[in-house]
């Protein structure tokens, strides 16, 4: 019997208070992963209507302080940290995070302590945060563990971190909740080891953004974040997050646009974005591509020589080429170089992760037309 898709009898806003209830009925512990966004805003405002319908007491939260946040989110998040009815865990864990610029990527240690000697922090380290130190290791390298294994770390029998996702936000999100037929919001973290009993829950993931704002504000009288207000002014990017990884930087000017001040301090400890700011908008993307993809497999590897600034982000880029390579080897059509080398500059990737050109691409366009003339040929014989 085939899946389809269904609509229920109740609003979007009813449907996401039922499924809070399932999910506090289900754990031992629910925490509320929060951004300063939008999205985690509205989970909390919902898990608050539940607390204090059952009388649970303050919501657990959990902030992951990816260091590069803009001010207007942080000073947001502090605000909430001092609700009385929030208990929240402030993390500032030393994750590694890419820095990509016209095509160069690197990788940078959140909360480096290099960095913190060099005076190249974005900001200094809250007092009272959760940090390296309480886990018994240093700030000098990358946790050995996801970070969710860490913000998990005295948490209570089966546990589930309530996210904002949404699923009309990319196509990521998206198959994350399609893939279940019960209970599709509740899912395992990516890597996380099987024994910890840890789930995330996105009780929100049918919402659309306005769902999001009419009910942070005509439900609950409330406020979100200020960035989103001044980023609506400019013109700017409505995400918070870090501007620095292949997508969010390329509308840098949006960020900039927003707080320049900011800009200013990242540019401090960035130099290099600075390129990235001035030379984007005419920096020709495909041409870039074209010259690595016209030298074939040395290109590729000319292409990673160049690009890959970091040895992980090499090593990475050079087991996904072998697996890209294997497939090319079997559907050069669906597998074109051209289509591994624009991987490797603008988009992410994992080791054995290699895709096929996707529809509305170049590559794509080439694939159909090459199917076509095989059609063609073997209509003519």
């Amino acid at each position: 019997m085939s899946r389809q898709r269904m609509f229920l009898d109740m609003s979007c806003v009813d449907a996401a208070r039922e499924r809070i209830k399932h999910i506090y009925d289900t754990f031992d512990t629910v925490c509320i992963q929060f951004s300063g966004g939008k999205d985690s805003t509205a989970v909390l405002y919902l898990a608050k209507e539940l607390h204090e319908e059952r009388g649970l007491g303050p919501v657990q939260v959990i902030f992951r302080d990816e260091e590069m946040v803009s001010p207007l989110v942080v000073d947001f998040i502090e605000k909430v940290r001092n609700f009385d009815w929030v208990d929240m865990e402030w993390y500032c864990l030393p994750v590694g995070q890419e820095c990509w610029v016209l095509g160069k990527r690197e990788y940078v240690l959140l909360w480096s302590e290099m960095r913190r000697l060099q005076g190249r922090l974005i900001r200094p380290m809250p007092s009272w945060a959760i940090h390296a130190g309480h886990f018994g290791m240093g700030a000098d390298k990358p946790l050995p563990e996801p970070i969710d294994y860490y913000t998990m770390q005295g948490k209570k029998g089966r546990t589930a971190f309530i996210t904002g996702v949404r699923a009309n936000e990319s196509m990521v999100r998206f198959r994350s909740v399609v893939n279940k037929l019960n209970e599709n919001y509740i899912t395992r973290p990516y890597k996380l080891q099987k024994s910890i009993p840890l789930m995330l829950a996105k009780p929100i993931y049918d919402w659309v953004a306005a769902d999001v704002l009419k009910f942070i504000q005509e439900e609950h009288g409330a406020e979100w974040c200020e960035y989103y207000d001044v980023a609506a002014m400019v013109g700017g990017v409505q995400r918070v997050g870090i501007p620095l990884h292949s997508v969010a930087i390329r509308r840098l000017r949006d960020y900039t646009a927003a707080e320049p001040e900011w800009f200013d301090r990242l540019y401090d400890c960035f130099p290099q974005v600075d390129a990235q700011y001035r030379l984007w908008p005419e920096f020709d993307v495909d041409a870039y591509i074209a010259d690595y993809a016209a030298d074939g497999w040395d290109g590729v590897k000319r292409c990673i020589d160049e690009n890959m600034l970091t040895p992980g982000i090499k090593r990475t880029a050079q087991a996904a080429v072998a697996d890209f390579r294997k497939k090319h080897i079997t559907d050069s059509v669906s597998y074109p170089i051209s289509w591994l080398v624009r991987t490797l500059v603008m988009n992410e990737f994992h080791t054995t992760s290699a895709r096929p050109v996707g529809p509305k691409t170049k590559d794509w366009k080439r694939k159909v037309a090459a199917e076509q003339e095989y059609l063609a040929a073997q209509d003519g014989e």
